[in-house]
């Protein structure tokens, strides 16, 4: 039902003054149910998380990124994140990944070309500032901001393993892209977390084509995101 309401207002009113109403009220109904169940500590994190900016997770978006990660930090290997826009999930990985290195990696343009499975999205859309994002994360050692369209900025990570990488690219391309490149860097039970997953075609058809041949298996989560467990690692 949560999945239906949310994808209902996305669908219909977008980033209307009516959608930005509906997914408001849609969070604060997601942050009032969790009370009960999950750390409080947590859920002011993530209250605290939306009120600096204007952040495109709804609170249980954000606490799967936060619980996942944390796990994965028991793991060896890095940490990496495509897509970072305002910089909100790179904040909740950074609480939680310790003394890894975080690579982030963004346009701070907006995204790049898109196509017919891209039909939500638009050239451009979703640019950030690449300073404004260097400074809300400046209090967090080992974190590293590469400009440009991933992978071509890639280089510096080419001989790294990870543990947990998380897509937020939102279109087909820039996620094959992504998904081709750190396969074969994961560890065995790394993750790889995408956003969109459910209402992205782009999304979609990129995890579903990439992982057609592969042992691993799509894992949905209750709104928009999905992961995969990587089951054999080459070192």
């Amino acid at each position: 039902m949560p999945k239906i309401i949310s994808d209902f207002i996305n669908r219909n009113f977008g980033e209307t003054w009516l959608g930005r109403l509906g997914n408001r009220l849609f969070s604060w109904v997601e942050l009032l149910l969790m009370r009960p169940c999950k750390d409080r500590a947590v859920l002011k994190m993530i209250k605290d998380l939306r009120q600096e900016g204007r952040p495109l997770f709804k609170p249980s978006e954000i606490f799967h990124i936060y619980s996942i990660a944390r796990a994965c930090a028991k793991l060896f290997g890095d940490f990496a994140e495509v897509g970072v826009y305002n910089g909100t999930s790179a904040k909740i990985i950074c609480e939680v990944k310790g003394d890894k290195n975080l690579y982030l990696f963004d346009t701070f343009f907006g995204l790049p070309e898109v196509n017919k499975d891209d039909n939500r999205f638009h050239k451009n859309m979703y640019a950030a500032s690449y300073e404004g994002v260097r400074q809300r994360l400046q209090k967090y050692p080992h974190v590293k901001i590469y400009q440009g369209i991933f992978p071509g900025t890639a280089d510096p990570i080419k001989d790294k393993k990870f543990a947990f990488v998380h897509l937020d690219v939102d279109v087909y391309t820039s996620t094959k892209a992504a998904l081709a490149f750190f396969y074969d860097r994961m560890v065995g039970g790394g993750i790889i977390l995408t956003h969109d997953y459910a209402q992205a075609e782009g999304v979609r058809r990129a995890f579903d084509e990439f992982l057609a041949d592969k042992p691993e298996g799509i894992i949905e989560l209750s709104l928009t995101q999905a992961f995969i467990i990587k089951l054999c690692a080459k070192y």
